[in-house]
C-alpha cells in the first residue's frame, strides 16, 4: 500500500483492457483487419485481442464487414472501425457568420447549417447560438446521432475580434470550452480558425506534407502551420499573424494599434477601399472577388497586386520554414487566377530559389468547410487516441 493508503497498481479491469485503444487505432488506420492481423502486429495472443475486440464491438466502435477469402483454412471475420458510432459537433466562426456541422467519427458531415452571427455582440451571444443550433441539429438527426464524442469551435484571432469594437479581453477571459463542456458533458476544443483550417486541409488533401502552411486571404490575412502532422501555435498562440507584418512605404492605421500592416494594404477591406476611390460602391472582400471575376480591370489589378504584396511576406516564411505546400483559402483566391499568379511572381522574385521551386502553391481544395473538418478531426483525434479509448472503456466498466 502507498503512504496515502491507496493501492497504486491499476485495477484488474484496467490491466485486462490495456491496449484496447491500440486495437482500435490499428483498425482505424487500416493497418489490420482480422484478429490474426491484430495479434501479429501487437505481438500478443489472439485471445488477448479477442477480449479487447469484444469491448469495442459492445460500444459499437468496431463492426464486422465480411470475411476473408483465403484459399486455405476457415475464412476469418474482417473488422473495421465504425464511423457511425457517434458524432462530433463542429463550428467555424467568422466575423459575420458561422458554419456549423454535426459529423460522424470520420469527420463526414451529417448535418450542416450557415448561421448569421455578429462577433461584436460578444461570447455569451455566440455560446447561446452554438447551444441552440447544435441542439436543433441533434434533434433532427435523432437516434442517428448516437453518442456525442466532443465539440470543436474555431474562432477568429484576437486582433480580428478587436477590429469589430468588441472587447477582446472579454473574449480572452470567457471560458467557452468549459461552458461547452458543461453543456454537452463531453470534451470541448476551442482554437483559432486558421489552426483548424490548416489541420483540416492537411489531413484531407495534403497528408504527406511535412511542413504545411494554410493561408487565409479575406478581410484579413493569417495562416496556420502544421509540422510533422501537428499544429504549431507559437509561444503565446499568435503564430501566423502575418497580416500584421509591416509593409514598407505604407502607414495606414491598423486595428492592432500599429500602422502600415499587410492587412491595411492587401486585405479585403483595404482592396474594397481602393476600389471605392475608382467609383465602385463595395465594402467587402467578397464584393472585390465578384468584381474581379466579372473581369473589371481595376479589381483584377488590385487582386493581383495584393497577391504580390502577400507573396513578398510569404517569401520570408518560405525561407524560414521551407514548406512542402502552401494552400490558400478565402475570397481573394476565389477571384480567378490573378491572386495566385501575383503571389507566385513575388515568391520567385524574393524567396530562396531552391525553396521557391520546392513549394507547391495551390488553391485550397476543401474550401469553406476545411475549418469545420479541422474542428471535427481535433475532437476525433483526441477522443479516439489509444490512451483516451483505454480510459473510456475502463470507466464504462466501472460505471
Amino acid at each position: 500500500m502507498s503512504s496515502h493508503g491507496k493501492d497504486p497498481r491499476p485495477a484488474p479491469s484496467a490491466l485486462r483492457l490495456a491496449r484496447t485503444g491500440e486495437v482500435l487505432d490499428l483498425l482505424r488506420r487500416g493497418a489490420a483487419e482480422t484478429t490474426a492481423d491484430l495479434a501479429a502486429t501487437m505481438g500478443v495472443a489472439r485471445s488477448t485481442v479477442t477480449e479487447r475486440l469484444e469491448v469495442l464491438l459492445q460500444h459499437g466502435l468496431v463492426v464486422t464487414v465480411g470475411e476473408t477469402s483465403g484459399a486455405r483454412g476457415r475464412p476469418a471475420s474482417r473488422l473495421a472501425f465504425n464511423a457511425s458510432a457517434g458524432v462530433t459537433l463542429a463550428a467555424q466562426v467568422g466575423m459575420s457568420g458561422m458554419l456549423m456541422a454535426v459529423t460522424d467519427l470520420a469527420a463526414d458531415v451529417l448535418w450542416y447549417r450557415k448561421v448569421d452571427l455578429d462577433v461584436g455582440e460578444g461570447p455569451e451571444s455566440l455560446l447561446a447560438s452554438l447551444e441552440t443550433h447544435f441542439g436543433e441539429g441533434l434533434e433532427e438527426l435523432g437516434a442517428k446521432a448516437g453518442r456525442i464524442y466532443g465539440v470543436g469551435v474555431g474562432l477568429p484571432g484576437d486582433l480580428e475580434i478587436a477590429g469589430t469594437g468588441s472587447a477582446t479581453a472579454s473574449w480572452r477571459s470567457f471560458p467557452l470550452a468549459d461552458r461547452l463542456r458543461e453543456r454537452f458533458e463531453r470534451p470541448a476544443f476551442v482554437d483559432r480558425d486558421v489552426n483548424f483550417l490548416a489541420l483540416g486541409e492537411h489531413r484531407t488533401s495534403w497528408p504527406d506534407a511535412r511542413v504545411f502552411l494554410c493561408l487565409k486571404v479575406g478581410t484579413v490575412i493569417a495562416c496556420g502551420l502544421v509540422i510533422d502532422g501537428r499544429v504549431v501555435r507559437g509561444a503565446t498562440g499568435f503564430l501566423g499573424e502575418i497580416g500584421h507584418t509591416k509593409v514598407y512605404g505604407h502607414d495606414q492605421p491598423c486595428t492592432c494599434g500599429s500602422s502600415g500592416c499587410l492587412n491595411t494594404v492587401a486585405g479585403g477591406s483595404a482592396l474594397a477601399a481602393q476600389l471605392r476611390e475608382h467609383g465602385f460602391d463595395i465594402h467587402t472582400a467578397r464584393e472585390v472577388s465578384e468584381l474581379a471575376n466579372r473581369g473589371v480591370l481595376e479589381a483584377v489589378q488590385a487582386v493581383r497586386a495584393a497577391g504580390r504584396q502577400i507573396g513578398d511576406v510569404i517569401a520570408g516564411a518560405i525561407n524560414l520554414l521551407n514548406p512542402d505546400v502552401i494552400a490558400v483559402w478565402g475570397y481573394l483566391v476565389d477571384a480567378g487566377d490573378q491572386f495566385l499568379v501575383g503571389m507566385q511572381e513575388a515568391i520567385y522574385k524574393t524567396a530562396l530559389p531552391a525553396s521557391a521551386r520546392a513549394v507547391t502553391l495551390a488553391r485550397s481544395p476543401f474550401g469553406d468547410d476545411a475549418g469545420l473538418r479541422g474542428a471535427a478531426l481535433t475532437v476525433i483525434e483526441h477522443t479516439l487516441d489509444p490512451e483516451a479509448i483505454d480510459a473510456f472503456v475502463t470507466e464504462s466498466l466501472a460505471a
